[in-house]
């Protein structure tokens, strides 16, 4: 009995140090819950809410702003609380969420202001055609560092009630490597529930990247979503895509 015990306690151990071992690395991102920042930059409203801050000193023009997505407390997206500030210098409050490829900022509502300032130049937006990439579809919110791991199947029924509540959808490719904000093919957001079938699952997507600063977009067609024995694809009708 004795040999028994000890034996069982030893495979139980062993179990736990794989299962341990086994997990994935948590990723390196971060939420500054309850630490709240002052900022000041132009707000932006689409295709999602966004602070463009002024980089000091002498910058390429399209590096001239760092880009903060924006969102709301909760499983929500900024666009009730950035209403009317579009194209306008603003102080707000928030806090930052960030993850290597984005940082975000989570309002503190009410805290918004206009600066009296001479309004800032746009951006342009550089068309760098038609690739297909394959990863998951992820809620920026939590990917960003509010959850960790914001991501995966253990993640799908969360990220389904941040994307319904307006927090903005991103492509993460497979190796990690690549992040793009879906939008549709005519530039604006997505409908809120139009990806709830394809999140959390290995996914290919064929779209038209852009590239605003050093935001990645991909304008992409929900309705071209389908499944395949092989996963999932997403092609785009009456086009043809360079990989």
């Amino acid at each position: 009995m004795r040999k028994v015990i000890v034996g069982l306690g030893l495979l139980a151990v062993t179990v736990a140090l794989v299962l341990v071992v086994g997990q994935m690395p948590f990723a390196n991102s971060a939420f500054e819950h309850g630490k709240p920042r002052s900022f000041e930059g132009v707000v932006v409203t689409r295709p999602f809410p966004m602070l463009l801050v002024a980089r000091p000193g002498e910058v390429e023009p399209q590096d001239k702003y760092s880009r903060y997505l924006l969102v709301a407390p909760g499983k929500h997206g900024a666009d009730d609380l950035v209403a009317g500030f579009d194209g306008k210098q603003v102080r707000l409050q928030g806090q930052l969420i960030y993850r290597e490829g984005g940082t975000m900022i989570k309002i503190t509502p009410g805290s918004i202001a206009a600066v009296d300032t001479a309004p800032a130049d746009r951006e342009s937006t550089r068309d760098l055609g038609a690739v297909s990439v394959t990863g998951e579809i992820v809620d920026s919110k939590c990917y960003l560092g509010n959850m960790n791991p914001g991501q995966g199947k253990v993640h799908r029924d969360c990220a389904a009630r941040c994307l319904s509540g307006g927090t903005p959808p991103i492509f993460v490719t497979a190796d990690g490597n690549e992040q793009f904000l879906l939008i549709g093919l005519d530039g604006r957001a997505l409908g809120r529930d139009a990806l709830r079938e394809f999140i959390a699952e290995p996914i290919q997507i064929q779209g038209e990247l852009l590239k605003t600063g050093s935001t990645q977009l991909l304008k992409v067609d929900p309705s071209a979503l389908h499944h395949t024995p092989d996963g999932l694809r997403a092609v785009s009708k009456g086009s043809t895509f360079a990989q």
